[in-house]
């Protein structure tokens, strides 16, 4: 929670200056550390355009592999389906 102008005049007024102090600074430095955290979790363009590039590879690779499969599934069928037999005879 971010402590406002306002707010921190409003502290010191009730508790004065000196009292009021050490609360308006232990919001102060809770307000960097939190802002400092949440600046350490944000992604960067770069990031998202590194991961964007990641996952193309990673996908290209999967096509290619669905493609083997396809291939060796459709010659698997071939091979063993009984109707495949009766074309290799033909061409014998």
């Amino acid at each position: 929670m971010t402590l406002l102008f306002d707010q921190s005049k409003a502290m010191e007024k009730v508790l004065r200056e000196e009292a009021a102090k050490p609360i308006i600074e232990a919001f102060q430095s809770s307000d960097q550390r939190v802002m400092s955290a949440l600046l350490a979790e944000v992604a960067t363009k770069a990031d998202v355009e590194r991961l964007r590039g990641e996952l193309n590879s990673r996908l290209a690779r999967l096509e290619n592999m669905v493609k083997v499969l396809i291939g060796l599934t459709a010659l698997a069928v071939a091979f063993f389906s009984p109707v495949a037999e009766k074309i290799l005879s033909f061409i014998k």
